[in-house]
Formats: structure tokens, C-alpha cells, sequence
């Protein structure tokens, strides 16, 4: 049974929800055109919706290259964007280790993954090996289960669906949750007790 707490705050960030997913589909596939759309739901969304479609379209700009070539750069409403990676955060930090982060994240990043350096990626998929050195989950806790079984597991990253969302919680003195949606965009939240 779900809480109706849950549910308010899951409504209260669908339209957020729906712009990120659609944003970040119109990213990898290089359009705001529902029928172009990499994500089902990304399209839907836009063709219900010509106002997150032009949204979303408004903050895209092009240029030309010194070769001719065109290339995109994508504007993210980093608003919404960090409301939608908080508000995910918090799910795996309880989902994870029963810890409820309702206060403020001592901090949020997010960043494409194809733009961070060799040692930037390094360190940010590497991270989590210190996992089982740092943490050990409490009986009967899903991070347990992960733990012993494997189950829906790569390493310590929790895969949700391959290629589409993968998330990563380290508790080592705070609470660090990192995601990696549609494996283009690096995130970490971190809160410090």
C-alpha cells in the first residue's frame, strides 16, 4: 500500500517528471519530434503537449562548426531538472537504507556523461566500490538483499532497466545516491549528518 504522503509528492512531480524524461529524450536523439523520440513516453508527452514540446525546443541552439557541420546544445531548466534528481535521491536513500532526507542535500550535480573527463568517470562509476568496505546495510534492508542475492544488481549500482536507469547509494558518514538515466546523464546527491 502505497502512503498517501508518497502520493502527493509523486503527483506533485509528474510535470516535472515528464519534462526530464522528455527533455533528456529530445537530447539523445537530436529532436524535439514526438515521432523521433528514443523514450515511448518522451513522445507521448509531446505530442499531448506542444507547450513542453516548444519548451523544451526554445532552448535548443545550433551552430555551425568551422568544418560546416551543424551541432545542438541543449539549455536544461536545471530547476526542474534538480526537483526531479533530488526527489529520486531521496526514494533510493529510504528504498535503500530506511533513512528518510526530507532537509536540504549538502549538495546536487549532474552532468553528461560523454562531457566529464576519463578521471571524472572514473571516479564517479568507481565510487561505489568503497561500498563494501564503508557499509553494512541493516537486517532485512533491500540494500541486504542486494547485498546477499545480486539480484538486479552490477557491482553495488542497482539496475533498474539496462540502458535506461541505474542508481548507486553509499552511505560512508552521509547519505550519496548517484544515477545515471538513460546512460547519458551523471548525477549525485549528497546530504551529511
Amino acid at each position: 500500500m502505497t502512503r498517501p504522503e508518497c502520493v502527493d509528492c509523486n503527483t506533485g512531480f509528474s510535470l516535472d517528471e515528464q519534462y526530464v524524461v522528455s527533455f533528456l529524450s529530445s537530447v539523445i536523439s537530436g529532436t524535439t519530434e514526438p515521432g523521433k523520440q528514443t523514450n515511448a513516453g518522451a513522445a507521448r508527452a509531446m505530442r499531448k503537449s506542444p507547450a513542453l514540446r516548444e519548451t523544451i525546443k526554445r532552448y535548443k541552439q545550433e551552430y555551425q562548426t568551422m568544418g560546416g557541420e551543424t551541432r545542438l546544445i541543449w539549455k536544461p531548466d536545471m530547476e526542474r531538472m534538480s526537483r526531479v534528481i533530488i526527489k529520486n535521491a531521496r526514494g533510493h536513500a529510504f528504498f535503500e537504507c530506511g533513512e528518510p532526507k526530507m532537509d536540504d542535500p549538502k549538495s546536487v550535480w549532474a552532468h553528461p556523461i560523454a562531457l566529464i573527463s576519463a578521471e571524472q568517470r572514473e571516479a564517479f562509476e568507481g565510487w561505489s566500490d568503497r561500498r563494501a568496505q564503508t557499509l553494512w546495510p541493516e537486517a532485512g534492508s533491500k540494500m541486504m538483499t542486494h547485498a546477499l542475492t545480486g539480484q538486479d544488481m552490477d557491482g553495488d549500482r542497482v539496475i533498474v532497466q539496462d540502458g535506461v536507469y541505474r542508481y548507486s547509494v553509499v552511505d560512508d558518514g552521509g547519505i550519496q545516491v548517484r544515477t545515471v538515466p538513460f546512460d547519458y546523464l551523471a548525477t549525485e546527491v549528497r546530504w551529511d549528518f
